[in-house]
C-alpha cells in the first residue's frame, strides 16, 4: 500500500524545503517529474510560476531511496507557493497518485506571493552613535576633546632697581628666609618625627602585619558572589569554565533557566564537556519538561550535544545517547521523517 507523508526538511531550518516520502515505492522512478493538484480551485495546477488552470509538471531538487521508501526533495520553488492542508500529489513515472496534506512549513522568499521588491534606495548618511561596548550593557560616548589650552601670558619685565641700597636690602631679607626655613625643616625632621621613629625601632615591638595582597577581579570567586550578577559578568569573572558551569546549574535549580542555558553554552564553548551533557538534555524529547527553557524538545540538537558530549570525554552522556537513539528508531519505525535522518547524522 501507497501513502504519502511530508515535512520539512531539518538540514534547512531558514524554510523554503521540504520532503515528500512515498511509502512503498522502494526504487525512485526513472521520471521523477510530479504534478500538484488542490480542489476547488479555477487555477488548481501548480505551475513553474505557481498556480495555473493548464497542466504542468515540476522537478524535485533530488529523489533519494530510503528504508522507508522513496524521497522527493523539494526547494522553494515549490513550498513556497502551498500553504498548509490538503492536495494531491501524483507522480505519473512511479504510477502514484494519492491525497497528501502539506505541512506548515515556512517559505524562503517571504511568501507564496513572490512579489518583486522595488530597489532599494541608499539610506541617507546616519548620525554617529555612541561607541557600544558588545561586553557591556550601556552605551559610552566618545569623550569630546579638550579645547586647546591658551598660551600663558608673557612674563612681565623684572623692574630695574634704581637704588644699589635697596638691592642690598633685597638680599638680606632673601637670607633671612632661607636661614628660618632651613631651621624649621630640621626641627621637623630630628624633633616632631623623633618620637615616633623612636618608637618604631624600640626593641621587643612586634612587626606590622602584611596587607592581603589585592587580587584582580577575574580571580575565582563562589557562588555567592557570583548570585548577583549578570550572565556576562559571570563568565567574565568566574575562575573556569567548571566555575560558570557550577553557576548554570545552582540557576536552572532556582528556576532561572534562561540564564543557566546562557551559561552552559558559554562553559561548552570554553570546552567544559559536561555542559554540553547539560545543554542536550535541555533538547531531549526523552523526558522534556515545556518552558525550562524551551516550549518544544529538539531531537536534533540533543543529538549533536550528546554527540560532542562523548566525543570531549564526558561518560555520563553515553546513557541519555543511547536512549535517546532508541526514542528516536521507534518515531523512525512511526514514519517520523526527520527521525532517520538524525540518526543518520549524528550516529555512525
Amino acid at each position: 500500500m501507497i501513502a504519502l507523508r511530508a515535512a520539512a526538511d531539518p538540514a534547512h531550518p531558514e524554510g523554503g524545503h521540504a520532503i515528500v516520502l512515498l511509502q512503498g515505492v522502494m526504487t525512485p522512478p526513472a521520471d521523477p517529474r510530479f504534478r500538484i493538484l488542490r480542489e476547488g480551485w479555477a487555477k488548481g495546477t501548480l505551475g513553474p510560476d505557481g498556480w495555473q488552470v493548464g497542466d504542468a509538471l515540476l522537478s524535485p531538487d533530488r529523489v533519494e531511496p530510503s528504508p522507508q521508501g522513496v524521497r522527493f526533495y523539494l526547494g522553494p520553488q515549490v513550498v513556497d507557493w502551498l500553504e498548509a492542508g490538503p492536495v494531491l500529489f501524483a507522480v505519473p513515472g512511479a504510477g502514484v497518485q494519492a491525497p497528501l496534506f502539506w505541512p506548515d512549513v515556512p517559505p524562503l522568499h517571504g511568501g507564496s506571493g513572490h512579489s518583486i521588491a522595488e530597489p532599494s534606495r541608499a539610506p541617507p548618511p546616519r548620525p554617529a552613535l555612541p561607541i557600544e561596548d558588545p561586553d557591556a550593557t550601556i552605551a559610552v560616548a566618545p569623550r569630546p576633546a579638550p579645547p586647546p589650552e591658551a598660551p600663558p601670558p608673557p612674563a612681565a619685565p623684572a623692574p630695574v632697581v634704581a637704588a644699589r641700597r635697596g638691592s642690598a636690602l633685597s638680599w638680606v631679607l632673601l637670607l633671612l628666609l632661607l636661614a628660618l626655613g632651613a631651621g624649621g625643616v630640621w626641627w621637623w625632621q630630628t624633633g616632631a618625627e623623633a618620637p615616633r621613629i623612636a618608637e618604631a625601632l624600640a626593641p621587643g615591638r612586634p612587626p606590622e602585619p602584611a596587607l592581603p595582597p589585592v587580587r584582580p577581579q577575574q580571580e575565582a570567586q563562589g557562588p555567592a558572589t557570583l548570585d548577583g550578577l549578570s550572565v556576562p559578568e559571570v563568565i567574565e569573572r568566574a575562575a573556569s569554565p567548571a566555575a560558570i558551569a557550577a553557576e548554570a546549574a545552582r540557576r536552572h535549580e532556582a528556576g532561572r533557566y534562561d540564564d543557566a542555558l546562557l551559561l552552559w553554552e558559554a562553559a561548552a564553548r570554553a570546552g567544559h564537556a559536561p555542559a554540553l551533557t547539560r545543554l542536550a538534555g535541555l533538547y531531549d524529547p526523552v523526558g522534556f519538561v515545556p518552558g525550562r527553557p524551551f516550549r518544544d524538545p529538539d531531537p536534533r540538537q540533543a543529538a549533536r550535544h550528546y554527540r560532542d558530549a562523548v566525543a570531549a570525554g564526558d561518560a555520563a552522556a553515553a546513557e541519555p545517547r543511547a536512549r535517546l537513539r532508541r526514542w528516536l528508531d521507534d518515531r523512525a519505525r512511526e514514519g517520523d521523517l526527520n527521525a532517520p535522518l538524525t540518526i543518520g547524522d549524528f550516529w555512525p
